[in-house]
């Protein structure tokens, strides 16, 4: 017979989804049609835990998931005074509901499962970043086990670049909370694969995300002052090492100065990487200033791009202006780019505040806050659905062991 503080064996789902965790993480660096499946599974798994429990109320009783789902029906209302065809209508609702499964993963996730994923999304991001250095030295043959890796190109090269990022801060921390020495190495030795793969790689967003994941580890975290601010000394060596090093990473910088400083105005030809970045920047800030309270609806943006660009150009084929924050004010103003930012710092506090089980998720709401200025993180799934899904999990880390479920969100 059950004592009244034995914990309830777990639900099918429960179950279900505690045995999903090591291959959604390993399909974090899988082809989007399988990073979609385990999104879908899992956040269906979730919603059956929350609805057994029901913890409805609970997953967003904090301030973190509250302001998402007041963004979420902000986006949604916009569609009433869009100018955007009824068939982008339907892409971007959808797209505005992927980012609740961060909330339901949270609520629903066991903590111990959580750490699962985090353990398997450390090892696979070690064994990406072992074969992109292997693809650097020696060249390795085309085949369908890495089209979505070391064979990628686009916006889906960037992603392994964010998740390479990711996974090796991840590692550093798994290695910090490593209960043997044999734990720590193996732990270290993936954050050191993982590293190898990023800077052999040549997109740059991950190169300068991961010091500032560890950056942020390093002073957010409840340590004595003198502990952090050798930490932050040691990582910025580490930076200024790599950088010394590495002539790949270098040139990649260096090529990134040369496409800014090049730039002209935003009538004269582009067809740079950062030079695109800088004129969608300014184009869609033209955008917002034309209507900053109400946007011009859900789904708009294309078209108003397409209106003020020539045809035919590089710059027409775009349909994001990889920045997030200007991508949600154009469609519903800037009270909607207030309410994403205000989202994310509020689940980087609530991550803080959790001391050093909190630092995943630190890492994670750090890095959507980040990529967005320069990515199209929420409106591109390559992106999106592997984003959501750490985000959701290392929240759910922050889960107390064997309590009843309740909100642990921020």
């Amino acid at each position: 017979m059950k004592t009244p503080t034995e914990p309830a064996a777990p639900t099918r789902a429960e179950s279900a989804l505690t045995t999903l965790m090591p291959l959604a993480a390993w399909c974090t660096y899988a082809p989007l049609g399988a990073k979609y499946f385990t999104w879908l599974l899992a956040t269906g798994l979730a919603v059956a835990v929350i609805c057994g429990q029901g913890t409805w109320r609970a997953a967003f009783a904090a301030t973190g998931p509250r302001l998402l789902l007041a963004l979420s029906l902000l986006m949604w209302l916009s569609a009433l005074w869009s100018v955007a065809p009824a068939g982008r209508l339907g892409a971007h609702a959808w797209t505005s509901l992927l980012p609740l499964s961060t909330v339901l993963l949270a609520q629903a996730c066991p903590a111990a499962a959580a750490r699962r994923f985090l353990l398997h999304f450390a090892l696979a991001s070690g064994t990406v970043g072992a074969l992109w250095w292997l693809d650097h030295q020696f060249g390795l043959p085309d085949s369908l086990l890495w089209t979505s890796t070391i064979d990628a190109s686009g916006n889906e090269r960037i992603a392994s670049s964010i998740l390479l990022a990711v996974g090796a801060a991840m590692a550093c921390w798994l290695a910090s909370q490593a209960q043997t020495p044999r734990q720590r190495w193996l732990a270290a030795a993936f954050a050191v694969l993982a590293t190898a793969g990023l800077t052999a790689q040549d997109r740059r967003t991950g190169m300068l995300l991961l010091p500032l994941l560890l950056l942020a580890w390093a002073l957010a975290t409840p340590r004595r002052l003198e502990t952090k601010a050798m930490l932050a000394v040691g990582v910025l060596a580490a930076a200024g090492a790599t950088w010394l090093l590495s002539d790949g990473v270098r040139a990649r910088f260096d090529e990134g100065r040369r496409e800014l400083l090049a730039y002209g105005t935003s009538q004269s030809p582009v067809d740079t990487s950062w030079g695109l970045r800088l004129r969608m920047a300014e184009v869609t800030w033209q955008m917002v200033q034309e209507r900053p309270w109400t946007g011009h609806g859900l789904g708009s943006w294309r078209l108003l791009w397409t209106q003020r660009v020539p045809a035919g150009t590089r710059e027409a084929d775009n349909s994001t202006p990889h920045n997030e924050y200007l991508m949600v004010a154009t469609q519903a103003g800037l009270p909607a780019a207030v309410l994403l930012l205000g989202w994310w710092l509020a689940m980087a506090a609530a991550a803080v505040r959790a001391g050093m089980v909190g630092v995943p998720a630190l890492m994670i709401w750090l890095t959507l806050a980040l990529a967005a200025l320069a990515n199209a993180v929420m409106r591109d799934p390559k992106f999106a659905v592997p984003l959501w899904l750490l985000a959701g999990l290392c929240t759910a880390l922050m889960r107390p062991p064997q309590v009843p479920p309740r909100s642990i969100a921020g």
